[in-house]
């Protein structure tokens, strides 16, 4: 009897702290559903969040692309600048992400001869901006000077 005396009240005292604490859980929200690539990728560019992508949005965000690469600020992007991020990320790959990290740069290595439109190894800001505006009326095939989640997923999946 004496033993139980003296465990009541700190058992009391943790039951009325402890206790609300599943009422509490269940009445938080659940967490927000993961985005997919393509919201991902609208978030980035749609800063004031419209819901949609602009041509000025996108152009905006390939500056701010093609400034971040031209890391010698001579306001053209070489062949060593355009793939640096990809051969360091290569380097500090584990084994196991290696492959998919060398695919990554071979990407990249494509896109800077597809961008490099003079052939002459570097990229200038002009050239850059060209291909974003190439490329965004290549996504918006409705032409409605926007493109959408829709669109993006369209013309990842080619249909």
């Amino acid at each position: 009897m004496f033993l139980s005396r003296r465990l009541l009240p700190p058992l009391m005292i943790a039951s009325f702290f402890l206790g609300p604490l599943p009422a509490l859980a269940q009445t938080q929200a659940p967490p927000a559903p993961r985005r997919d690539w393509a919201e991902r990728y609208l978030a980035r560019l749609d800063t004031d969040k419209k819901g949609f992508i602009t041509i000025a949005d996108a152009e905006r965000f390939a500056t701010r692309q093609f400034d971040r690469l031209d890391a010698n600020r001579d306001g053209i992007v070489d062949h060593d600048e355009f793939t640096a991020s990809a051969k360091r990320s290569l380097d500090r790959a584990k084994p196991e992400r290696k492959p998919a990290v060398q695919r990554a740069l071979d990407r990249r290595e494509t896109l800077f001869h597809t961008l490099d439109q003079h052939g002459d190894g570097k990229i200038t800001k002009e050239e850059f901006l060209a291909a974003t505006r190439a490329h965004f009326a290549e996504i918006d095939t409705a032409k409605a000077g926007k493109i959408t989640v829709a669109d993006l997923r369209t013309a990842r999946h080619g249909l």
